[in-house]
């Protein structure tokens, strides 16, 4: 390609955006310009050009795709479609949608290693929640699936031993990748026959049982969009409650989670004394974002920046308990993520989150709740109060 070509170079899309005060979804053309990083936002129903070519600094290429949620100045797009054949061919095959559910037994083990086994082969996680199945639930997730009695009834049984996680998933060939995941057997064994070759850190993360029995996921891409469908469109009120007992909020901050550090900060948390009791992904906009951190307002010169960033993109939140009841989960979850400033943070206490995953006082990793009467306070925001 040359330069003059690669200048205009752009991806466009097909977007939607709910208006609340009309109660009506209106349609957009957005464009992202690839060489100087624009966006620029066009009223399909008006005519009208809404954004002229502007640069986010918040939005990057990773960030457009067919079914993410972008920000742009506070309103939430739906990227819904290709709006031009020449988008779809360049993105089409590199990102694909998957569908991954892991099963109670085991991602209390596995969560973080398999989130960072993943991200590593270049397969992003777009949205996630901790789920928690009723049998009439079940019964109507395993409705259309094929009537395999005695798979349907064990798959029935585990899913209603605890709670799951469920996890839509963006990458190239990734339905193919992850069939080819839970058919693997080990070099020893008998492969069933695939056209995909896995990598070798996806060959030791499935040859364990544990792991290949743990995970359900679709074979067709008809099939998963069923199931993203089922746990991330349709409102069943399937996903896991907090526990709102000795337990507090963490979030990992859309920065961490573009520059692929989900599973490593993940995997800390659960290596070290503590148990995710609740987790859903979202994208917040910005006056939720301004509102959650409006404490700080007036307060702390990065109020802006860190209003701006917790925008930028989807962040992980989630519920935290301390494995040991007799601990303050907020105080010990407080303490391991260090303090706000990860330069402070790497010289007194270079073991904790802040230390290992921050950048700066905004890009810090993570949110830890700051005080302990407001922790129910912002797991109920979180999880009940945002939709």
């Amino acid at each position: 390609m040359t330069g003059a070509a690669q200048a205009e170079r752009r991806l466009a899309f097909v977007a939607e955006w709910y208006q609340a005060e009309a109660a009506i979804i209106r349609t957009f053309l957005v464009t992202y310009f690839v060489a100087d990083e624009a966006v620029e936002v066009f009223d399909q129903r008006s005519k009208k050009t809404f954004l002229r070519r502007t640069k986010i600094p918040e939005l990057t290429q990773r960030d457009f795709f067919v079914g993410s949620k972008i920000n742009v100045f506070g309103r939430q797009f739906d990227i819904v479609d290709y709006a031009d054949e020449s988008t779809r061919s360049n993105l089409a095959k590199y990102r694909k949608r998957g569908f991954v559910l892991l099963k109670n037994n085991m991602w209390h083990k596995h969560l973080g290693k398999f989130l960072k086994t993943l991200i590593n082969n270049k397969i992003n996680i777009n949205n996630g929640q901790m789920v928690q199945f009723t049998p009439k639930m079940v019964t109507q997730f395993l409705s259309g699936k094929p009537k395999n009695e005695v798979v349907s009834s064990v798959l029935m049984n585990e899913l209603l031993a605890g709670p799951a996680i469920s996890l839509e998933l963006i990458g190239d060939n990734v339905v193919e990748i992850m069939t080819a995941c839970v058919k693997y057997k080990g070099p020893d064994g008998v492969n069933d026959s695939s056209s995909v070759k896995l990598s070798s850190s996806l060959e030791e993360l499935f040859e364990q049982e544990d792991v290949r029995y743990g995970i359900y996921c679709p074979a067709t891409e008809e099939d998963v969009a069923i199931d993203l469908k089922f746990f991330f469109e349709d409102r069943l009120s399937i996903m896991k409650e907090c526990l709102f007992k000795n337990s507090t909020l963490a979030i990992i901050k859309p920065h961490s989670i573009k520059d692929g550090l989900l599973g490593d900060i993940v995997e800390e948390i659960l290596a070290n004394g503590f148990n995710v009791t609740a987790m859903r992904m979202i994208l917040m906009a910005r006056i939720n974002c301004e509102e959650f951190y409006e404490v700080y307002r007036g307060i702390l010169p990065e109020y802006i920046p860190m209003v701006a960033q917790l925008a930028s993109g989807v962040c992980m939140c989630l519920e935290i308990a301390s494995a040991d009841p007799g601990k303050s989960s907020y105080g010990e979850f407080r303490t391991f993520c260090g303090p706000m400033d990860p330069e402070i943070a790497k010289l007194l206490r270079p073991h904790t989150l802040r230390a290992k995953f921050g950048k700066s006082k905004v890009l810090n990793a993570i949110h830890c709740t700051d005080l302990p009467d407001d922790t129910n306070l912002e797991l109920q925001y979180m999880f009940k109060i945002l939709d």
